[in-house]
């Protein structure tokens, strides 16, 4: 290949370098309530459970089960409504996963939820899933589960023109939802940024005990006989 070809590519691969998704960076994750703020929440919560004029469930159980959209992240914001009082949650989690964004809202409701969390996986927890599972405090798959931590996609809608700048918009975003997707991972679990990307590159399910070796979860509860 001549020099003047290699200059050429060169320059061209330059220009839509700046386009490019940045690397994949150790960074907090930003859907976490800070403790200063959860503080008030749950002395509060604890005044209110006091003064209340009703008998109050001392563990309540959300379920989380089905396709991950915005009407699921609503049904789960009301079911965290109405279980505010209580001491400690159980979310039931039976997904294949859905919307990035409806999953943050529910990580988010149930990490605001001021009592102590507990997860119960139960056929599935994949995709998007696996962020609210990160909520719990405590995460127990059954033997059974389908366990799936892979890395986020979204498919073109073929009624729209995808230019080459549209493309790459699409991969920027795409990364910055990976960023925050393993680094949520990473931060409630403890586990290996870089290990758990490269574990995510693979789109297979993760077998449990690599899970449990992992922190993504803490326990498989055996099957019943």
């Amino acid at each position: 290949m001549s020099p003047e070809i290699l200059d050429r590519l060169a320059a061209l691969e330059q220009q839509v370098g700046e386009f490019m998704p940045a690397a994949l960076e150790r960074r907090s994750n930003a859907f976490e309530p800070g403790e200063w703020f959860m503080a008030p929440v749950r002395a509060k919560a604890k005044i209110d459970r006091l003064q209340a004029n009703m008998s109050v469930i001392e563990t309540a159980e959300i379920r989380v089960i089905g396709e991950i959209d915005d009407a699921l992240a609503l049904s789960a914001h009301d079911q965290l409504e109405a279980a505010r009082l209580s001491p400690g949650i159980n979310v039931l989690i039976d997904t294949e996963g859905g919307d990035f964004d409806a999953a943050v809202r529910i990580y988010r409701a149930i990490r605001w939820h001021p009592g102590t969390k507990r997860a119960k996986l139960g056929k599935r927890c994949m995709s998007a899933g696996v962020l609210i599972s990160m909520a719990c405090d405590h995460r127990v798959a059954s033997a059974s589960t389908e366990y799936l931590m892979h890395l986020t996609a979204d498919t073109p809608d073929g009624r729209d023109r995808w230019t080459l700048l549209r493309h790459l918009a699409a991969m920027r975003e795409l990364r910055k939802r990976d960023s925050q997707y393993l680094n949520l991972i990473a931060d409630r679990s403890g586990a290996d940024l870089a290990a758990l990307a490269i574990e995510a590159e693979k789109d297979q399910q993760q077998s449990l005990q690599w899970c449990l070796e992992n922190g993504l979860i803490h326990e498989i509860e055996e099957a019943s006989k």
